[in-house]
């Protein structure tokens, strides 16, 4: 019986060892696992997408990819509260906007007939933000576009700084129900 009081006091003795190397193991281990899920998100070195990797639309509309993910641009097209249809130029990972040169940005609908139809939206000037025709990232529609939903065609031609992008197929149903 002695033998063992005397081992466990041993072991009580090694106390703190045993405590740092437990607290030790759990840091180790939370590090880990927030290591991971940065590694979820955006990678501009080529590297996969984890599964939780989303680009979020800043005015609630539909986001539309030009280009390889992370290095192209991205569109969010959106109806305001007249109708109109609004394009908004946006970065690689949607985050910031992009003002561009065009004045106008041409989309090319095609209807249940195959008639083909121009729509199209003309650069908006923003005093709030210094934003002018020729030097910003909204363009709209001079008319409502909620009768013509659900749109399908293309956008005939964007550039947007040395990026080129031509006949981008676009689908647009309406802005996402909350």
């Amino acid at each position: 019986m002695k033998g063992w009081q005397i081992e466990r006091a041993c072991a009580c003795s090694s106390g703190p060892s045993a405590l740092w190397l437990f607290l030790s193991m759990k840091l180790g281990l939370l590090i880990l696992v927030l290591a991971s899920i940065f590694q979820i998100g955006c990678s501009d070195h080529g590297q996969g997408h984890g599964s939780l990797h989303l680009h979020q639309p800043l005015r609630g509309g539909i986001l539309y990819e030009l280009g390889k993910h992370g290095s192209g641009h991205n569109l969010e097209l959106v109806t305001n509260d007249m109708g109109q249809l609004e394009l908004f130029a946006l970065d690689a990972h949607a985050e910031n906007y992009v003002r561009i040169a065009q004045k106008q940005i041409n989309l090319r609908l095609s209807d249940s007939n195959e008639s083909i139809t121009i729509l199209p939206l003309h650069a908006v000037a923003d005093p709030a933000t210094g934003e002018t025709v020729g030097n910003t990232s909204l363009f709209r529609s001079a008319s409502p576009v909620i009768d013509l939903l659900p749109l399908k065609g293309s956008l005939t031609s964007l550039s947007i700084g040395s990026s080129k992008y031509e006949n981008t197929p676009i689908q647009f149903s309406g802005n996402p129900k909350p």
